[in-house]
């Protein structure tokens, strides 16, 4: 094993060798050890710390690798931010996390591993290239190209048929042909700009907003019901107390046996919310110490940034939040400037606003989303009584209209 000059438990969790050799190989490990101690005499409680939480995950069959520590050493950060502080000992804060943690640490991330990074989330995590169209990934991995706007999608209970239904009545069927020996997941892709919808094996209806994916079983296993989103969805859930429906997110998930909701979960924004329309949901995030359930009630949103720990829960307009389903945005008293970071989110498209005055300037009303951008900026420059105009950069550019 190549000599560590840098000995303490955040760089050991992220040492692939110094993990391969005690998960691996314990007698050669234990010897690796008693000479990094003789060496490190200072630094004996993080060796053994690091040796103790590897051992453990080889005890439970639970897999670790560099990746794993980063993850893990990310939210004793996050955690040690919000902590209270505690008497100065001979352990620096830092150790006294760490240290009293450990156990805590383990099994709360072994649960972490069984669950929340389950198969469907990496399955998301699978890299799409994408497309101007949306698109279907099917049970055999085959894909079916939407060319259409707000299709609705429809799968049948046993999720071996998918109906695709059309404004214009001309609906057609696909296979899905299933594997039973495996869990097969199926995916909708929408690009920005566009809109659908899907009815799940369960009878739940997902509409799915422009840039966003959503991953989910044909058909639900006996237990529970899971999907994986990114971006933003509009959720009707079919009611079941047997099998709680679970949205899970990079940051936040949200459990629910059946009721009505919004979940926002743009990769790129670093933040997530949920936005409860109607019965009751409950959400927890994704940090490994404090993934505690609470409950939200109708009318409220709970909102999360990749760096807290903690939820905002607050009262909300509801109807700002999911209009974009129906087709518009709802606007009650937002400058120009809030509303084009709106239109620019969901075209995939940059605008500026050149006039200060203009920036600023409070709208309220209906925006259509055309699935023509410049037919939006359009009705948009209308209403504002300005004009917009393309740059060479691609950037669209508000002014005052002269």
């Amino acid at each position: 094993m190549k000599k560590i000059n840098n000995i303490e438990f955040e760089s050991l969790m992220k040492d692939d060798e110094f993990i391969r050799l005690v998960q691996e190989n314990p007698s050669q490990a234990n010897k690796v050890i008693a000479d990094l101690i003789r060496e490190n005499p200072d630094e004996e409680e993080s060796i053994r710390l690091a040796e103790e939480v590897l051992t453990y995950y080889k005890s439970e069959n639970t897999g670790f690798d560099s990746e794993t520590g980063e993850l893990m050493w990310k939210n004793i950060l996050i955690k040690s931010k919000t902590a209270k502080p505690l008497p100065a000992r001979r352990l620096t804060l830092y150790w006294q996390i760490a240290a009293s943690m450990t156990l805590l640490l383990a099994l709360t991330y072994f649960l972490y591993q069984k669950t929340e990074n389950s198969s469907i989330r990496k399955f998301a995590e699978k890299k799409v290239e994408k497309s101007n169209e949306a698109l279907i990934i099917k049970s055999d991995g085959s894909e079916y190209l939407l060319s259409n706007n707000n299709s609705h999608i429809k799968y049948d209970k046993e999720g071996k048929e998918i109906v695709i239904e059309e404004k214009n009545e001309q609906n057609e069927k696909l296979t899905n042909q299933a594997n039973e020996t495996k869990t097969l997941f199926n995916q909708i892709i929408v690009p920005f700009g566009r809109r659908h919808s899907v009815t799940l094996g369960d009878g739940t209806v997902v509409m799915l907003n422009s840039g966003s994916s959503l991953v989910f079983s044909p058909k639900f296993p006996d237990k529970k019901r899971e999907v994986y989103l990114k971006g933003e969805g509009y959720f009707e859930v079919a009611k079941d107390i047997n099998r709680p429906f679970i949205v899970y997110t990079e940051l936040m998930n949200v459990k629910v046996l059946g009721t009505h909701f919004n979940v926002s979960a743009y990769e790129n924004e670093k933040s997530v919310s949920a936005v409860l329309v109607e019965g009751s949901i409950q959400v927890y995030n994704n940090n490994l110490f404090n993934n505690n359930l609470c409950t939200i009630k109708p009318g409220e949103g709970c909102f999360l940034t990749e760096n807290s720990s903690e939820y905002k829960i607050q009262n909300v307009d509801v109807s700002e939040y999911v209009s974009w389903k129906d087709g518009f945005f709802q606007i009650r008293d937002k400058p120009l400037r809030d509303i084009t970071k709106k239109v620019e989110k969901y075209y995939n498209k940059s605008i500026s606003i050149e006039d200060n005055e203009l920036a600023h300037r409070i709208i309220s009303g209906k925006l259509v989303l055309d699935p023509t951008f410049e037919k939006t900026l359009d009705f948009l420059a209308k209403t504002t009584k300005s004009s917009y105009r393309l740059m060479e950069n691609g950037v669209y550019v508000f002014g005052k209209k002269k």
